[in-house]
């Protein structure tokens, strides 16, 4: 909504200029983060710049603002595929469907083009989403980084092709005139985008994917189209006919197949009363396939990049690692599935490292992850090792918490170099 009343007053380059300079401010006291300029570059030109000047463009040709904010959600489709092009993620046949049923959705929205909707909006609309899509990926790249910092100098980009657009096309005049023309709910559009839908959203909205899973976050996006669907319906009058609002839903259920966390609710669903424990037994190299499995489904829980082979290389080498009298591993199974999984590996210097500790969703919390630690604590005291450590994801905050109960101390941090995920870790340890 505000995006239309910005472009009553400003052209799309222009409302696009000066909603990035807005956001930029900070940059004047905010430390750049630890990003190369290309880098920078790169994710502002695709995160910002490209989605934002097409989307603007797309809107100003005809696309309605209600259908808008639906079709800019199907980055998460191109996130998909972009990332099993540049990460080697492949996608899940959940997420194939979902593909397909948004797809379908596409098509019958595309039936509509003539009425109130434009070719050139709906492709300049699906342009706005690819670039979208490519900065997601590029920004999974990253390091950890403060995400405020990260939001107010990827601001910076975009005004430079911006302005240049605005020249060519308003000429060199263009944006002081519209600036000195506009009315005060334009003005007031430009600074809402600037601050609360550029800074303060996109901060919020990291940092809640850097806190909790990416399951747990991202389903909310699913209330973009409801909300600006009903405001432009509200405000600008925008009407959906019968073919329209079928291709919106079939879109809406593709995009939900796809980001809403449907293994961990089942899971839920399934799960124990609180307070019991299935049993722990002594795992064997018969009982990797499971466990990698297992691993799979968590790193897909907090939109992790797994290749196996490079992230739990230890259990293609399990006898190397986990075999008397070096280590062992122990699993929990519900049914024919590992459900539960721990490893312990002794050390040189006479203490041991735990490792793999994965739970499904629905075991969290219930006692079984605090049965598997127990177990390694048991073996340790039967192999005479008086100290346990172990390093974990600074993103797995429930297990941090458990650690924490159990008698861990918190020892440091480090970064894994040249990790598919740029994983930062939290050390801990504690005696046996």
């Amino acid at each position: 909504m505000a995006t239309k009343i910005g472009l009553e007053s400003f052209s799309p380059p222009q409302l696009t200029a000066l909603r990035f300079l807005i956001a930029a401010v900070p940059a004047l006291v905010l430390p750049r983060p630890a990003l190369s300029w290309p880098r920078l570059i790169a994710i502002g030109a695709t995160l910002f710049a490209g989605q934002f000047l097409l989307q603007f463009f797309a809107i100003a040709n005809g696309l309605p603002p209600g259908l808008a904010s639906l079709l800019v959600q199907t980055q998460a489709l191109f996130t998909i595929v972009f990332a099993a092009m540049a990460l080697r993620e492949h996608p899940t046949t959940r997420q194939v469907l979902g593909v397909a049923v948004a797809f379908a959705g596409l098509v019958l929205i595309v039936l509509t083009i003539g009425q109130d909707l434009t070719i050139v909006g709906f492709c300049l609309a699906m342009g706005s989403a690819i670039s979208w899509g490519l900065g997601n990926v590029l920004l999974k790249r990253i390091s950890e980084v403060e995400m405020l910092d990260l939001i107010v100098w990827l601001s910076l980009v975009p005004p430079l092709p911006a302005l240049a657009l605005s020249l060519l096309l308003d000429g060199p005049a263009g944006l002081t005139r519209a600036v000195s023309s506009a009315s005060w709910l334009a003005v007031a559009a430009a600074l809402y985008l600037g601050v609360v839908a550029t800074i303060l959203a996109y901060a919020i909205w990291g940092r809640l994917l850097r806190r909790y899973p990416a399951a747990t976050v991202t389903p909310f996006a699913l209330l973009v189209p409801f909300v600006g669907g009903y405001a432009s319906a509200l405000v600008f009058g925008e009407r959906f006919g019968p073919l329209r609002l079928a291709g919106m839903a079939l879109v809406l259920l593709g995009i939900a197949v796809i980001v809403l966390p449907w293994d961990r609710m089942m899971m839920d669903k399934r799960s124990r009363p609180r307070g019991s424990a299935l049993a722990v037994r002594l795992a064997g190299s018969a009982d990797v396939p499971g466990v990698v499995e297992l691993i799979g489904r968590v790193y897909l829980e907090y939109g992790f990049v797994y290749v196996p082979e490079v992230e739990v290389p230890d259990l293609y080498r399990f006898d190397q690692h986990y075999a008397a009298p070096r280590g062992a591993f122990f699993v929990v199974r519900e049914g024919s599935a590992v459900v539960g999984s721990v490893g312990v590996e002794r050390l040189n210097d006479g203490s041991a490292e735990l490792h793999r500790l994965y739970l499904d969703a629905g075991l969290r919390g219930r006692g079984t992850g605090r049965a598997l630690v127990e177990t390694v604590l048991e073996w340790c005291r039967t192999q005479k090792i008086r100290r346990l450590i172990l390093w974990s994801d600074t993103r797995f905050d429930q297990a941090h918490r458990l650690y924490e109960r159990m008698g861990f101390q918190r020892t440091g941090e480090r970064v894994l170099p040249d990790d598919l995920n740029q994983t930062r870790e939290y050390g801990f340890e504690r005696p046996v």
